[in-house]
């Protein structure tokens, strides 16, 4: 089985660096195919390592996302050779509240989830239930596929971001690739890949419906498959996006206020979101923000995780989570700190965030604002990153989970850096500064 499981990954390694090299969608100018393979196969590297790390070091499977659904995929898969119509009921959705289902559910961990109001739980059971059909059971391929979506994911992203900063490639492509969090939590079989899966492809769907010569309303079809996909499997994401999407889509067509456009659609978009619990109560924005925040507080005291850091109540009031929003930024921006490291996936992310840091103090040193050109793209990735980092402040109380999270804005946030900076006028400044600070030493 081992042999099997080995030949099985190769082929299907092999079969994605073949697309890669052929499809068109992955030409990118100034990016060639063999820089794409490497960061593919990088992801293929750090998915196996993420099944290695859960199966040898975090053994709980039951509690392990990357073992969870891919464990209770084999009991919705198994039925189908004792009843076709239960299993096509069960994966389909149809009449799948049927009595004579209940014993399967009841052994699996995780079809029910009444947290969210979409359950995602049972979309990834569904998507592993269907990947056994080709993956023949094997772990690890599941892990290949899952990786080759974010790859694209990715690739998508990496596209969108070149055709406005082509001198700027190189820098791109390591931001958008090769981030540690990126690496290791958009790798593997986690929610996390799909993620980058979705947000990417939607979003490349949705600039191709109005930017290009002959434009395809296939365009269309695939924005809205995936970003309803994207809706299914986080629903965070997909609120967040859904204005911004809206008003990208607008500024596409209509470019002159562009600035307004965003924030007019995003202060009338929250706003509605806050009031709603006039129409439903208890659904408020607010109120649902309040009660995610207390759920992983309960979590956190459960299990005593080592890198649980403190953080302001959150209430209904919207004067509260105002107030709250700086700690929350300044938590998914800085922290962890190197000191603060726990494990070397902390020490990581406290290097990635010295690297942000290092970027945004270039922001700073190489802003030019004659020479900025605000751009929908870059309003976009923008809000997006703000308006995750401050959902995922406000309620994350655990480092670990801020780390992971926070990886699928990190792409956006290398752009939007990356469009800041004016390179010629960052090396004069700081030729400058040197020339300020060791001249004097020099002389003496």
């Amino acid at each position: 089985m081992f042999v099997t499981e080995i030949a099985l990954c190769i082929a299907y390694v092999s079969l994605f660096v073949f697309m890669i090299r052929k499809l068109p969608f992955f030409k990118i100018d100034g990016i060639s195919h063999n820089k794409l393979v490497l960061a593919f196969l990088v992801k293929v590297v750090s998915g196996i390592l993420l099944g290695a790390i859960y199966t040898y070091y975090y053994k709980d499977r039951l509690t392990s996302d990357t073992f969870k659904f891919f464990d209770d995929s084999k009991i919705m898969f198994n039925v189908m050779f004792e009843n076709p119509k239960w299993f096509l009921q069960m994966f389909t959705g149809w009449n799948d509240a049927a009595a004579y289902l209940l014993p399967y559910y009841d052994t699996m961990h995780n079809w029910y989830n009444k947290a969210a109001l979409f359950n995602d739980y049972r979309t990834q059971i569904r998507i592993n239930t269907l990947l056994r059909f080709i993956s023949l059971g094997f772990y690890n391929v599941h892990g290949i596929i899952f990786s080759f979506l974010a790859f694209i994911g990715l690739t998508a992203l990496l596209k969108l971001f070149i055709g406005e900063l082509q001198n700027k490639r190189n820098l791109l492509y390591a931001g958008v690739y090769f981030l540690p969090s990126v690496v290791f939590w958009g790798s593997g079989l986690l929610k996390d890949s799909l993620i980058f899966f979705a947000t990417g492809i939607s979003l490349y769907h949705l600039h191709k419906l109005f930017i290009g010569k002959g434009k395809n309303p296939m365009h269309f079809f695939w924005f809205v498959v995936f970003f309803l996909f994207l809706m299914v499997i986080k629903f965070h994401n997909y609120i967040l996006l859904v204005p911004l999407f809206f008003a990208y889509s607008v500024c596409l067509k209509w470019p002159r206020y562009k600035v307004l456009v965003f924030s007019g659609t995003i202060a009338v978009y929250y706003l509605v979101l806050i009031k709603i619990y006039y129409i439903l109560p208890g659904y408020g924005l607010l109120d649902l923000l309040a009660k995610k925040q207390l759920e992983f507080l309960v979590l956190a005291d459960y299990y005593h995780p080592p890198s649980q850091i403190a953080i302001s109540e959150l209430s209904s009031s919207m004067w509260n989570a105002l107030t709250n929003t700086p700690e929350a930024l300044y938590h998914t921006l800085f922290r962890p700190w190197f000191w603060e490291s726990q494990s070397p996936f902390i020490m990581l992310a406290g290097f990635e965030n010295l690297v942000i840091c290092f970027l945004l103090i270039a922001c700073v040193l190489g802003f030019d604002r004659k020479k900025l050109k605000i751009t929908p793209l870059l309003l976009l990735s923008f809000f997006y990153f703000i308006s995750l980092y401050e959902l995922i402040g406000l309620v994350t109380p655990v480092m670990g989970a801020m780390v992971r999270y926070k990886a699928q804005a990190l792409p956006f946030i290398i752009f939007v850096f990356v469009s800041l900076a004016d390179p010629v006028l960052l090396k004069t400044r700081l030729h400058r500064m040197r020339l300020f600070f060791f001249s004097g030493n020099q002389e003496s």
